[in-house]
């Protein structure tokens, strides 16, 4: 049995789902595979549902770096994550850096990042990791930023920055 019957529902369906293609996904494994963080560093990584709700849940007094990770819930799979944006909270706590995301979500002051948390509102969560080294968190993103190739992040490291921007 075919889900379409009627050519035009079949074209509305196509051109809905055309609206949630990301246009930059990159899966490069000679990324991961040099995946060189600060040695000092300790990934431990804590996650919360990306809602007011969550705030007291993220540290107030720590820095370090973060994830906004889409998480799909289907099937409660625990896999089914995808990162879409890396950053740091270096001269911010990671809470006010949490907090400044909602702020983010109603002014366009960075048209992708908005766009993001508000196509993708109830799909996601803010993962972080504290690091005791300040002087760590730059290089900790710069590695991040590498290995992961994140869709929403507009800038990264020069070693791949002209890759990332000849793909445009």
């Amino acid at each position: 049995m075919k889900a379409f019957d009627d050519p035009t529902e079949l074209v509305a369906a196509i051109d809905a789902a055309k609206a949630h293609i990301l246009q930059r996904v990159i899966f490069w494994r000679k990324q991961w595979e040099e995946f060189d963080p600060p040695a000092d560093i300790k990934w431990n990584w804590n996650c919360v549902p990306f809602t007011k709700a969550s705030t007291q849940r993220v540290p107030d007094k720590q820095h370090g770096l973060y994830t906004l990770t889409l998480c799909p819930k289907v099937a409660e799979h625990p896999k089914n994550h995808f990162v879409l944006y890396v950053g740091k909270a270096e001269k911010t706590s990671l809470r006010q850096r949490f907090q400044h995301y909602f702020y983010e979500m109603k002014k366009v002051k960075r048209p992708s990042i908005c766009d993001a948390l508000n196509r993708y509102s109830g799909y996601l969560e803010f993962c972080f990791t504290t690091v005791e080294n300040q002087r760590d968190i730059g290089p900790g993103e710069d590695a991040l930023l590498k290995a992961l190739l994140p869709p929403y992040n507009d800038e990264f490291p020069a070693s791949v920055d002209q890759v990332i921007r000849g793909l445009r």
